[in-house]
């Protein structure tokens, strides 16, 4: 069931994006494609989605865990924001769009979204990434935009962040 967080929250922000007056598509990943061809060879892609709102691109990386004090920045050796995101992100926001990450905290009946953007997801690796494998949720609530949540099923108010950021 825990690896299936990922795309409960996927399918959160699908549910979200539909309700945000926007244009919007899921990006597919070798994971996605590789269930219908077994021998599928994707490029890395830089985000989960990538919207339009107002006119102005925005990539959106979803992220979840369901550790309650801290955001894991690696699982073993492998970052859990892949550098190459990072990167795509900080190109699309230097040629005029937005990229954000969404992190969710994934706790029972309480869980909570907060954007960052790619410099902050830079910042967290350069910061925190040497010395620990994860970044306190303290930090993140201070540093981040909190998404707000809608009521059910379960979404969270797009237009609202996109709105603020832009």
């Amino acid at each position: 069931m825990a690896k299936n967080t990922g795309k409960n929250f996927e399918n959160e922000i699908r549910r979200s994006l539909k309700g945000a007056k926007c244009f919007w598509f899921r990006i597919q990943d070798t994971n996605d494609v590789s269930r219908y061809v077994k021998k599928a060879i994707a490029e890395k892609q830089p985000a989960d989605f990538m919207a339009v709102y107002r006119g102005v691109p925005i990539l959106i990386e979803c992220k979840t865990t369901r550790n309650l004090t801290a955001f894991p920045l690696y699982y073993g050796d492998t970052r859990s924001i892949p550098a190459h995101q990072v990167n795509y992100g900080k190109t699309l926001q230097r040629n005029g769009g937005v990229s954000l990450i969404l992190l969710r905290r994934d706790e029972p009946r309480n869980k909570t979204v907060y954007a960052l953007t790619p410099e902050q997801v830079a910042y967290l690796y350069r910061s925190f990434g040497k010395s620990r494998k994860s970044v306190p949720w303290k930090w993140i609530e201070e540093h981040s935009t909190v998404v707000e949540r809608l009521a059910k099923p379960i979404r969270w108010n797009l237009v609202k962040l996109f709105t603020a950021i832009l």
